[in-house]
């Protein structure tokens, strides 16, 4: 795994599987591609984001069937962690939604569970990064 590539983060429990990108929207569009997203649906995930208003967003596109969550670089500091459970918390809520589990005193351990599992994975997936950074710069 390398910077600037798409994170796959399976969710083996809903059959389904996250995409998660830190680096530029260009850069992204670009992943998105290689990883067989449509042309024209990368150019509506750029257009979509408007980075300047934001760090970070979650997509999700329904003619190809996947979700992106996008963060404008790896997070250091707790406002840049902060954004990066902001946004996974759009995730779990759209991932629920899509496959028909309403978010009700009921569901909200599943939530609440979904939310520590995504960020438990992202959160490793972020060290794997910074121990090979740290390689690249040795």
């Amino acid at each position: 795994m390398k910077l600037n590539e798409i994170i796959p983060i399976n969710i083996p429990i809903y059959n389904t599987c996250l995409w998660v990108f830190f680096g530029s929207k260009e850069n992204c569009a670009n992943a998105l591609q290689k990883n067989g997203l449509s042309e024209r649906a990368a150019k509506a995930f750029l257009a979509e984001v408007n980075d300047e208003q934001c760090n970070g967003v979650y997509i999700y596109n329904k003619e190809e069937n996947v979700a992106l969550l996008w963060i404008s670089k790896i997070p250091v500091t707790i406002n840049e962690y902060a954004t990066l459970v902001h946004e996974i918390e759009h995730t779990v809520f759209y991932l629920f939604e899509r496959i028909g589990i309403q978010h009700t005193r009921e569901s909200d351990e599943a939530y609440a569970y979904m939310q520590g599992y995504l960020f438990a994975e992202i959160d490793c997936r972020i060290s794997e990064l910074r121990e090979q950074e740290n390689k690249e710069t040795e």
